[in-house]
């Protein structure tokens, strides 16, 4: 029996805290991402879907502490590392797509200048062979004329041209992962479409082990193979894509999914999740999605509910759910 290859990433308990916050931020958090995998993070606003993309690359912001837990990235401890070991990690080994392109370029430097930065610092090329890598780097990822567009400046580019000229910068240091957070959020439907085109062709040439975080689930159904559901900073529901969105057991998943496909009541008013998760991280014990849950009520579990919070259980297809009233469906099933 062939032993299982260890995952490129591997995150284990992970907590993340800031000063006057009672609760971490990020709770308990484990994920494994492979090789040419891609495993979408999804969630609300505020569950803590970006704090954990800057957690891998150790670039929280300032209060922010990384308070306990390991991040393991292609066999090495991230949290060990030493300040030049991270550089040469981060833009050569892990690169990171944002969700505002024209914020994250510097609008005072040419296009070439900032693809052709990785290049010289993490590949060690030359300034002649660094800039014919980025007329190689500007034409692969679909931009026209990519001697005039690499001495441009970033407000000369539209928004999906400005992504392209990030996801280029990316690549340009030969990542083994892609950190993709929201990175067509900003972009007008079609042009979406075509950057998320892009990341996968990109993905599967290189086989680039891929987190994209996102709050859109046709985004997920799209491109993902695994999906893991974040509330609050924990990890509520978990498994292969095909599984969580067509059966998708915890509540709030559920409650994600009529959101998506943007229903509406007799009234004519779109379907949102009622209440807010602004102070879940606040209460003492019991799950956090409690307050905003109507299956509590239906099983006859709020003290069970309101009083700890059950571990991931899992069935045979690896599908996770953190959830005592899905654990009293599968008791009453059986």
């Amino acid at each position: 029996m062939n032993k299982r290859a260890e995952p490129l990433l591997a995150i284990e308990d992970l907590r993340v805290t800031f000063p006057g916050q009672s609760t971490p931020v990020i709770d308990g958090l484990s994920l494994t991402l492979d090789r040419g995998e891609v495993l979408a993070l999804v969630g609300e606003s505020g569950s803590g879907k970006s704090m954990t993309a800057l957690s891998l690359m150790r670039l929280l912001p300032a209060g922010g502490t990384i308070a306990g837990g390991r991040i393991r990235f292609d066999g090495e401890d991230v949290l060990s590392m030493s300040d030049r070991q991270m550089n040469h990690v981060r833009g050569g080994r892990m690169a990171m797509l944002f969700q505002q392109p024209q914020a994250m370029l510097d609008p005072t430097s040419r296009v070439s200048t900032q693809i052709a930065e990785p290049l010289r610092l993490h590949r060690g090329l030359g300034r002649r062979a660094a800039m014919q890598r980025v007329l190689d780097l500007l034409r692969d990822v679909g931009i026209p004329d990519p001697a005039v567009r690499a001495r441009s400046f970033s407000h000369e580019l539209s928004g999906g041209m400005a992504q392209r000229v990030m996801i280029a910068a990316a690549l340009s240091g030969d990542p083994d992962m892609l950190i993709a957070d929201e990175p067509t959020t900003a972009l007008d439907v079609t042009v979406q479409a075509q950057i998320l085109r892009l990341i996968d062709e990109e993905r599967r040439k290189r086989n680039l082990g891929t987190l994209l975080i996102t709050h859109d689930l046709a985004v997920v159904a799209a491109l993902a193979d695994r999906v893991a559901v974040m509330y609050a900073g924990r990890i509520v529901e978990e498994g292969p894509v095909k599984a969580v969105l067509e059966a998708p057991q915890h509540p709030y998943t559920q409650a994600l999914m009529r959101c998506s496909l943007l229903l509406s009541d007799k009234g004519g008013h779109l379907l949102s999740i009622p209440g807010s998760g602004a102070h879940a991280r606040e209460l003492s014990c019991g799950c956090r999605f409690h307050p905003r849950c109507s299956a509590a009520s239906k099983h006859g579990i709020e003290s069970r509910c309101m009083g700890s919070e059950p571990a991931l259980a899992a069935d045979q297809d690896g599908h996770m759910t953190r959830c005592w009233a899905v654990q009293a469906e599968k008791e009453t099933a059986a």
